[in-house]
């Protein structure tokens, strides 16, 4: 969703789809703006990608182990392993769905959240 400009000027709505095809490992971020929900901006992201080609399963990677891989921390986050952080969301729908809500948030195995009730 970022705009053409700049080192941006060839952004296509396709990239992550693009990329993902070439085998060039990618990462939907939300990047930092004070004034907006992270989590709803992340999902949006992931949709719009989605919405231009990527496949679904490479949509959640690129929430989820592909930024552990790229940042070198996927032996603790990124995917659900006994050994790693217990860091857990878990929705009542389809985490891309836009009226799908969290349910409960775990942060190193403990709930922190819990919503859908």
């Amino acid at each position: 969703m970022a705009r053409n400009g700049g080192e941006t000027l060839n952004l296509t709505r396709e990239s992550a789809a693009i990329l993902t095809a070439a085998g060039i490992p990618i990462s939907i971020e939300t990047g930092y703006e004070g004034y907006v929900p992270k989590t709803r901006v992340l999902i949006q992201e992931a949709a719009q990608a989605m919405v231009h080609g990527l496949d679904y399963e490479e949509a959640i990677k690129a929430v989820t182990i592909n930024p552990a891989k790229l940042l070198g921390i996927e032996k603790r986050v990124g995917s659900i392993e006994v050994g790693k952080d217990a860091d857990l969301v878990l929705y009542n729908g389809d985490p891309f769905e836009y009226l799908t809500k969290v349910c409960i948030v775990l942060i190193d195995g403990e709930i922190v959240n819990r919503g859908c009730e």
